[in-house]
């Protein structure tokens, strides 16, 4: 169920406004309506957090010796370093302890990093010059010499005097012009680097080499410091939460108050502690229309593992929408089952998750993910036994203890598989429409939601009647639809006034509830799209004429990439084609929007 509950609105003393919000937080009941989002407090706290994050992707990338790219703001002292004072830093750096030290490695590495490729480019571009000193070139000018680096393009007549060349590629030619008169037409002018090339490729190889003393320091206090910065990140989060509640805490006068949500079962205890505390206390049912009100979901207990699938995906149903969870769990098992399609998958998936069992058996938070792992594995085995499909191994292949095993040669049909996909989109759309009919009655809008019903059933027939071979479509099919749509019509033609669109638009939802049955007919492509894929890795396999030794390399290697990339693909499959029939066909006949927000209470941080 989804948990009723109260509007509060907390008023105290300007003067124990500190007080107050710590008794809040140990109360650890109240969601805090945030209006303030914004300020110089709550920028801060969100500096904090995000500083501290950056300091746990800091150690990632370097155990992965990846790219950095942790740039310093324009606050950081490293953004101003010079490359002398750079090098100066970099030298004396220490190995990191804290955010801030990890934080700072991170930037001096970057910039290293963008110093090194700065010259490398530069040394690129005066490659053809050989090496080249700007106070060279300045005192031949001191001198009377007037020295212009230039390039020609390749076919260019060159003057015989003045000119000295020194190298020709990719069609042009490269030289300096000595003489103060002006380079002819069509030269180009290379402006002298700011700094030796010498210097330029010996601040390469020093930034390079400090780059990688630093990556290295970062990798060896990693797996000690990753702990310290996951604390980090959970106290600024927690500083933030406490920062915006504050903020949340108006003042009026000598006056301080806050609004909130709570779960009507402690309204009690919020009541006894304003009693004690001398709180003023207003309490309100909330207003439905109120978008902000917090959703806490309580599914019956043995569908609670759901919430970490809803978590997973970031969906929550809105706080009038309904708590649809038995309902998501149950057709959510058998899409997976279905788009899988295949016991030995199913086997293989079933075993890693008892080994991740196995290795976060003391993990509280890790069990109902994998509670519901392992109902999603056990219902792709048994449908898979149901169908007698193994790694899409041919039945007459398969050993005798597999092939013993009895099936349903029902399944064996494309047809009666469609005819199934078909009956199971009409009676999961059924559910939803039911489901509204006995909220809203006696309300006159129920006999639109039967109405409904009826166009449901009579699309599946018809829908049947098209697509499955040996299905006859009975002739009253389309005076159910008819009539289903005429009793749709009675309480939008009564309240006219509101749904008078809703009837313009009935000849398009009711061709749109066409295509939500059609949609089912996924669960059979996939499935059927999933078996033949491990069908032709198999032929691939065994259909090799090599020597023995080789001819089982191969048909490892095969099996593993084929069977792995098939597994793969059934997985994004899940995400893609399971959820869509929850949060959109289902979805859309019951009225769910997904746009709750989750309850969010403020409380004391779990240590």
């Amino acid at each position: 169920m989804i948990v009723p509950m109260k509007q509060l609105t907390l008023l105290c003393t300007s003067a124990s406004r500190d007080k107050a919000l710590t008794v809040l937080r140990e109360l650890g009941c109240v969601h805090v309506k945030l209006d303030v989002r914004d300020g110089e407090a709550i920028r801060r706290s969100a500096s904090a957090v995000a500083a501290a994050e950056q300091a746990l992707r800091v150690l990632d990338v370097a155990e992965k010796n990846g790219t950095f790219a942790f740039r310093p703001d324009a606050n950081s002292p490293v953004s101003a370093y010079t490359f002398t004072e750079l090098e100066a830093v970099a030298t004396q750096l220490e190995a990191p302890t804290n955010t801030e030290t990890v934080n700072t490695t991170a930037e001096v590495i970057t910039r290293l990093r963008e110093e090194a490729l700065a010259y490398q480019l530069q040394l690129r571009r005066y490659e053809p010059f050989g090496d080249v000193n700007p106070e060279t070139v300045s005192a031949l000018a001191n001198a009377g010499l007037q020295a212009t680096l230039f390039k020609v393009p390749s076919t260019t007549e060159l003057p015989t005097e003045g000119l000295f060349t020194f190298a020709a590629e990719a069609g042009f030619t490269y030289g300096v012009w000595m003489a103060a008169e002006a380079l002819p037409e069509g030269f180009e002018a290379i402006p002298l680097p700011e700094i030796a090339t010498t210097e330029m490729r010996r601040r390469v190889d020093v930034a390079d080499a400090l780059a990688l003393r630093l990556v290295m320091q970062l990798v060896d206090v990693a797996a000690t410091l990753r702990p310290t910065l996951a604390a980090a990140v959970k106290a600024a989060m927690d500083q933030k939460t406490a920062v915006e509640v504050a903020s949340n805490l108006h003042d009026a006068d000598e006056i301080a108050w806050l609004q909130g949500y709570l779960p009507d079962r402690t309204v009690l205890d919020v009541l006894a502690k304003a009693d004690a505390e001398g709180w003023g206390v207003v309490l309100k049912d909330v207003d439905p229309d109120d978008p902000n009100v917090p959703v806490l979901l309580e599914p019956p207990r043995g569908f609670r593992a759901i919430g970490t699938l809803f978590k997973g995906l970031g969906i929550l149903p809105g706080y009038t929408e309904g708590d649809c969870s038995v309902p998501f769990y149950l057709f959510f098992s058998l899409f997976f089952a279905m788009l899988v399609g295949d016991a030995g998958y199913g086997a293989v998936m079933l075993a890693g998750v008892l080994a991740a069992g196995w290795k976060l058996r003391k993990s509280e938070a890790a069990r109902p993910l994998l509670l519901i792992l392992t109902v999603f594995c056990l219902s792709t085995i048994f449908w898979g036994i149901l169908s007698g499909t193994y790694f899409g191994i041919a039945k007459e292949a398969l050993p005798a203890c597999l092939s013993a095993i009895p099936t349903v040669a029902w399944l064996g049909s494309n047809d009666n598989i469609m005819f199934l996909c078909f009956l199971i989109g009409a009676c999961h759309i059924s559910v939803a429409r039911l489901w509204n009919a006995v909220l809203l009655a006696p309300n006159i809008k129920m006999l639109g939601e039967l109405g409904w019903l009826g166009v449901t059933w009579s699309m599946f027939m018809i829908v049947c009647g098209i697509v499955v071979g040996w299905f006859t479509q009975p002739d009253w099919a389309w005076w159910l639809l008819g009539g289903s749509t005429c009793v749709i019509l009675i309480p939008l033609i009564a309240d006219i006034k509101h749904e008078g669109v809703n009837i313009g638009m009935l000849p398009l939802n009711v061709i749109s509830a066409m295509g939500d049955i059609i949609s089912y007919v996924r669960l059979f492509a996939v499935g059927l799209a999933s078996v033949k894929v491990a069908e032709n890795f198999n032929n691939m396999a065994l259909s090799l004429e090599l020597p023995l030794v080789l001819r089982i390399l191969a048909v490892c290697a095969i099996l593993l990439v084929g069977h792995g990339l098939n597994l793969a693909m059934g997985a994004l499959s899940i995400l893609v084609h399971a959820v869509r029939l929850n949060t959109l066909e289902f979805s859309n006949a019951k009225g769910i929007t997904w746009a709750g927000q989750p309850y969010n209470p403020f409380k004391q941080p779990q240590q």
